[in-house]
Formats: structure tokens, sequence, C-alpha cells
């Protein structure tokens, strides 16, 4: 990216991936709504403006990171939004590794899902005002209740540092233990290389072991050890598509008010993290619609 693209926010590669999906790009204050598709909003008050916005007009929306914002927000958005299509960016739910896996649990491959263990570190980027729990830990979240689907949680959590490490532990009505560490290791210019991102599931008759950072998984199984292949784009370009199918009605995502679930289910961590407390019958998921 050369440094006017950067200044302007990227508008070069944007304006690239836009045209690779088949979808129009206008970056404004005011974009026109008379052939949108679907809008970008940003957060707090402005967010929820854009969203009452959008629903009046029947437009998608993707949002970045919706829980930064307090879950009361996050209850306010949802209100406005009602039944329309609010798809979140957490993009590593969309990693061909982790779609794949979810076959593999869906399709008994390893059994039955006894343990679903998750790992996020960064060792670049900056720190979030907000804390690393709602800014990186929410992808683990969304990532372990996707594996377990819907679910009570019984969970404890410890938190160091100024908000930077979070650690939980815990076990489901249905007896899978969960466990996650999200912590940022350290500051400066982030890159793939600095982010190391791991999910291992583990079944009676076998495990996985997805790399969200690299296009491969580790399937064990009491027969055999063996890597399975994947073709796939990133998660961020694989993500986009499912916008796409979202919008074109080829896919469902959850209802607007599975935002204000996973908000409180973050909530519930950091109370267990500051009490230490163990959290009981904590909702991870409700069913899609």
């Amino acid at each position: 990216m050369d440094p006017a693209d950067r200044r302007r926010g990227g508008a070069r590669p944007r304006a690239l991936l836009a045209g690779d999906l088949g979808v129009d790009l206008e970056v404004s204050e005011e974009p026109s709504t008379a052939a949108a598709g679907a809008v970008v909003c940003l957060r707090g008050a402005e967010r929820i403006a854009f969203a009452r916005f959008a629903a009046e007009r029947g437009m998608p929306i993707l949002l970045d990171k919706p829980t930064l914002d307090a879950t009361a927000q996050v209850e306010e958005l949802a209100a406005v939004a009602g039944d329309g299509i609010v798809m979140a960016g957490h993009h590593l739910s969309s990693h061909p590794g982790f779609t794949r896996a979810l076959t593999a649990v869906r399709g008994a491959e390893i059994g039955l899902l006894r343990a679903v263990h998750a790992d996020l570190v960064s060792g670049g980027g900056d720190r979030s005002p907000d804390g690393e729990l709602r800014n990186l830990g929410v992808y683990l979240v969304e990532l372990t209740r996707q594996t377990t689907g819907p679910a009570d949680l019984t969970l404890q959590a410890t938190a160091t540092g100024a908000g930077d490490a979070w650690t939980f532990l815990g076990r489901t009505d249905r007896e899978v233990v969960v466990s996650a560490h999200v912590s940022r290791a350290g500051a400066g210019e982030a890159s793939p290389r600095s982010l190391r991102a791991r999910l291992r599931l583990l079944g009676t008759h076998g495990s996985l072991i997805v790399d969200l950072a690299k296009p491969a998984i580790g399937l064990a199984t009491t027969n055999a050890t063996s890597t399975v292949p994947f073709v796939g784009e990133s998660s961020v370009v694989a993500h986009l598509r499912r916008f796409a199918r979202a919008i074109d009605g080829s896919v469902r995502v959850p209802a607007p008010a599975d935002l204000v679930t996973l908000s409180r289910a973050l909530d519930a961590i950091a109370a267990s993290a500051a009490t230490g407390d163990a959290t009981p019958d904590l909702v991870t998921r409700k069913d899609d619609r």
C-alpha cells in the first residue's frame, strides 16, 4: 500500500476487494442508498443511528466488533435492527480451517465433542482502550460458542494487567470442557507473524488442531494422524463472501438479538474475573433463526 492510499484508509485495496466480490464501494458521510446492499457502521450512538437508518430501508449491516460497545448499546442496536440482517465482523469464524473443523465436529469425525480450547496471542498492534476481552477475546468466545452450539456454561475467569490478558475455564451443560486464553504480548506494528491463533477440539475418538493463522488442520484419530488439506482464502475475504451470501439469502445468520447474548457473555466473563467467583448457567448462544 503506498503512503497516499494509507492516508485515504486503503482506498485502492478496498476498491479491488469490492470489485472481486462484485459489489460497489462508496465511502461517504452521507452514502447514497439507491442501490446499496449493505452498510458498515461505526460505534456508539452513531452506530445505532446508522442501524436505524439501514433497518428502515431493509439494508443488511456488517459491524466490526459490535461488542466493543457496552451491552446497553448493543441491546439498543438489536432493538432498532429488529429482524434485519446484522452480521458481526468476527472473521476468524469464517476461516476455512475453522469451517472445515465445524464440519468434522458435526459429522462426528472425532466422535462426540468433549473439549474445546482456544488461544489467541497478538505480539503487536495497539492495545485496546476497551480491554482485550471485548477487542480480541470476543473472537475466541464466538469460535467456542459456534463449536459447542447452544449451551449453558459454568466458568471461572481470570484477568491480568490492565485487561491485556484473559483466561477462562468452564464446562457446558452437555459436559464439554471449554478453555481459552487471549492476550496482547506487546505493542508495535501487527503482522500475520505476530499472531498466534489456535483452536483445539477433542472428541471421544480423535482430535483436531486448527491454526487460524495458517491453512492447516491437524487431525488425529484412533487409527491415524494426518494433516487435513483445504483450499481457502483469507478469513477476512471469506467473511465478506459469507456476508454477500447472507444478502442474497443463500445463508442465514443469527438474529441481531444474538449479539446481546454474546455481549452479556463477555460481561459475565469480566464479572467472574473481577470477583473470583464462577459464573453459572451462562448462555453462550441461542438457536439461529
